[in-house]
C-alpha cells in the first residue's frame, strides 16, 4: 500500500543510506547495509513522516493531546528500533515538521511545538534518541551544512547556524516567512475559484469510476463516507463504497457515515479536473476529518491515493498471495502465538520490528496492532495476522 523510495550511495568506500519519504522496515535498512559492504557512514531516518493525522482529525483538545504525543512517541521509536538494529556511524534525524503560513492552515503551527506538537524536529529527535540509544552517534543538520565522511569533521552554515526549532525565535521566524511569501501565495490561491453548478454530478461521476477500479477494495472498505463540502455549490453527499455497489446521494437523516470528510468545493474541484490527486489534497491539510468508530481505514485512503487499477490490483495480489510458511512463535500473558514472520501490511519483519504487550503484537513500521489471539487488526481496517495458538 506504501509506495515510498529510499537511497543507497556507496562511492569512494563510503556509504549513505537517506530515508528520504520511506518508512523502512528493519529488514530492508539491514537489507541495504548489507549491499553496501556491512557498514554505513551515515543514514538519514525519517522521524516525522508526512501525515494528516491526526492534525486534520476533529478531536477535542484533550484527545488531540493524547493522540499527538502516542503519534510522537510511536515515530521515534520506531527510528530508534531502526537505527538499532542497523547501527550506522552516524544516524541523522530528519524529515519535516512542516509549516503552515497562509491564513487558512496557519492555526495548524501547533503542531511545531517541541513538547506537545504531533510532528519532531531534528533537534527534538536528537536529544530524544540521544537518550534513548546512548551508544549511538546522532547528529541533526541544516541547510548548508556539510559533514566530511573520511574524518566526521561538521562545518556549520553561518547563516542556519542563527536558526532554532524553539519557541520565540520560531515563531518570529514564520512570521517573516509568511510575509515573505504573502503575495505569491495569494497569486496561487487566486488561481483556484470556487466550483461552478455541476459540482455534485462530477462528484458522483468521480466516485462511480474509482469504484469500478477494484472489488476488492470495496470488500474492504464497506461503508459510508459523508463528505460535507462547503462554499458555493457544496452539500452534505454521502458515498457508499461496499461490495458490488457504489451509491453517490445527498445526505439523509438517518444515515450514519463511518468517515466524514469536510473539504471547501474549490478544493474538492481541483480533483475532480485532476489538478491534484486525492493525497495531495490530503497532504495540504486544507480539509477536516472525523471517524466512528476511531478506526483507520487503509483501504479507503489506498482507493484514494493510488486511483489506478494496476496498483490496486498489486496490493490484492500481495495480501492475498502472501507466503506464510516463514512463522515465528511469540508469547504474551502465559499463552504463545504462532504468526507469521512479516506483517501483512507492508511486510515489516515482525521477529525485529514489533513489540508484544497486552496480547497484541504491535508492528512498528506503521503503528498496525493486531490481536494475537483472533489475528485481528484493532486500530485499522486492515489485513489478518493469521495467528494461531502454538503448541
Amino acid at each position: 500500500m506504501c509506495h515510498d523510495a529510499a537511497f543507497l550511495i556507496v562511492a569512494d568506500g563510503r556509504a549513505v543510506l537517506h530515508g528520504n519519504d520511506a518508512r523502512l522496515t528493519a529488514a530492508q535498512a539491514r537489507r541495504a547495509k548489507h549491499l553496501a559492504g556491512g557498514r554505513l557512514d551515515l543514514m538519514a531516518v525519517q522521524t516525522s513522516g508526512a501525515s494528516w493525522h491526526p492534525i486534520c482529525y476533529e478531536y477535542p483538545p484533550e484527545e488531540m493531546a493524547r493522540v499527538s504525543l502516542a503519534k510522537r512517541v510511536s515515530k521515534l521509536r520506531a527510528a530508534q528500533r531502526l537505527v538499532r538494529q542497523t547501527a550506522p556511524e552516524l544516524a541523522v534525524p530528519f524529515a519535516g515538521p512542516p509549516c503552515f503560513l497562509d491564513d487558512e492552515v496557519s492555526h495548524l503551527n501547533w503542531v511545531l511545538d517541541q513538547e506537545d506538537g504531533a510532528f519532531c524536529d531534528p533537534e527534538a529527535s536528537v536529544r530524544w534518541l540521544r537518550e534513548h540509544l546512548p551508544n549511538q552517534a546522532f547528529e541533526s543538520f541544516q541547510p548548508g551544512d556539510a559533514i566530511e565522511l573520511d574524518t566526521g569533521g561538521i562545518t556549520r552554515d553561518p547563516v542556519s547556524a542563527e536558526f532554532s526549532y524553539a519557541g520565540a525565535a520560531r515563531d518570529g521566524y514564520l512570521d517573516r516567512y509568511a510575509t515573505d511569501r504573502k503575495d505569491l501565495i495569494a497569486g496561487v490561491l487566486a488561481a483556484y475559484p470556487e466550483p461552478g453548478p455541476d459540482l455534485y454530478d462530477r462528484f458522483a461521476e468521480h466516485f462511480h469510476r474509482l469504484g469500478a477500479l477494484s472489488d476488492y477494495f470495496l470488500e474492504q472498505i464497506a461503508m459510508t463516507v459523508r463528505f460535507e463540502v462547503t462554499g458555493p455549490n457544496g452539500g452534505a453527499w454521502d458515498v457508499g463504497l461496499r461490495p458490488g455497489a457504489v451509491t453517490v446521494a445527498r445526505a439523509r437523516p438517518g444515515v450514519r457515515p463511518q468517515y466524514r470528510i469536510t473539504v471547501a468545493g474549490r478544493w474538492l474541484d481541483t480533483v475532480l479536473t485532476g489538478r491534484l490527486a486525492w493525497e495531495d489534497l490530503l497532504i495540504s491539510f486544507r480539509l477536516s476529518l472525523y471517524r466512528d468508530p476511531d478506526v483507520y481505514n487503509d483501504y479507503l485512503v489506498g482507493l484514494l491515493k493510488h486511483a489506478n487499477a494496476q496498483a490496486l490490483r498489486a496490493v490484492e495480489e500481495y495480501e492475498t498471495g502472501r507466503d506464510e510458511s516463514e512463522r515465528i512463535v511469540v508469547r504474551s500473558g502465559g499463552r504463545a502465538f504462532d504468526i507469521p514472520r512479516y506483517c501483512p501490511h507492508a511486510g515489516e519483519d515482525l521477529s525485529i520490528g514489533a513489540v508484544v504487550r497486552d496480547g497484541r503484537i504491535h508492528c512498528l513500521a506503521h503503528n498496525f496492532a493486531f490481536d494475537l489471539a483472533t489475528g485481528r487488526c484493532v486500530n485499522a481496517r486492515a489485513a489478518d495476522l493469521g495467528s494461531r495458538p502454538a503448541g
